[in-house]
């Protein structure tokens, strides 16, 4: 979808887009996927997340994210983030709702060695790694389930990473969004993406369309930089896999592939 996902239904992905959407879900989620970043498999990523809710405290949710960059099986440097969600609703009942999460995340930089002077880290310097703490933090409400708005602010407490002079604020941002549905089987979704220390906009729409209780489609594109993405989702009783592309207008597509399983 293009990363327009802000105001959408909660689901297995809630806690990497917008926590607050983890206070809709009812049961306990698992899912795990990953796919190589512009089709090169020196750059692999991988994401595993699980959603369980706890009625009196509210929803809980965990994920994981890691990349890396490879090459004849060294690992030049690998990010990884270990991230704890809470969400719950501050309202709720037959015509709107309203809900409020919160994602606390541990990212870890190991820098691996330098390419050395055969270019593969072989005898390369050790670089040792960085570490900090992020906090994000997502609004989510509903009128008659057909409108729907959302906002996602990322690194609220502009956690940084490096000390001195190398000192860096991880990057800031704000996404605004809202998705309309006019059919239960369909949400129209337009969000504005922005990073805080920046004055540059990122405008992203997607559909989503569900063809049956089976198979689900995602098409969407954003602006700066221009990209296209489509996906779908097949689902079978408590178990579902979801598979998406996404264009790029320079390096070759994104693709990534997702398991998930409801208990």
């Amino acid at each position: 979808m293009a990363g327009a996902v802000v105001a959408e239904n909660g689901n297995n992905w809630s806690i990497f887009h917008n926590p607050a959407g983890i206070a809709e879900i009812d049961e306990i989620r698992f899912s795990v996927g990953g796919g190589d970043i512009f089709g090169y498999s020196w750059l692999p990523a991988s994401h595993l997340s699980g959603i369980v809710p706890i009625y009196v405290f509210g929803h809980i949710g965990f994920g994981y994210k890691q990349f890396k960059t490879k090459i004849d099986g060294t690992t030049l440097s690998t990010e990884e983030t270990i991230s704890v969600a809470h969400a719950f609703n501050l309202q709720k009942d037959k015509n709107s709702h309203m809900a409020i999460g919160y994602t606390a995340n541990f990212f870890r930089w190991d820098m691996g060695k330098s390419a050395g002077t055969e270019g593969n880290g072989e005898n390369g310097l050790e670089l040792g790694s960085v570490n900090t703490i992020t906090v994000d933090i997502g609004i989510l409400a509903s009128l008659r389930e057909k409108y729907r708005f959302g906002v996602y602010i990322i690194n609220i407490n502009s956690g940084a990473i490096g000390k001195g002079i190398t000192r860096q604020i991880l990057p800031r941002r704000i996404n605004l969004g809202i998705t309309y549905k006019p059919i239960l089987n369909l949400a129209t979704s337009i969000v504005a993406e922005r990073l805080l220390d920046n004055d540059d906009l990122q405008i992203k729409g997607a559909i989503r369309y569900g063809l049956n209780s089976f198979l689900e489609i995602y098409v969407g594109a954003q602006t700066k930089p221009s990209r296209f993405g489509i996906g779908t989702t097949f689902t079978l009783q408590s178990q579902s896999i979801s598979y998406g592309l996404l264009t790029h207008p320079v390096l070759p597509m994104t693709y990534q592939i997702n398991l998930s399983i409801s208990l």
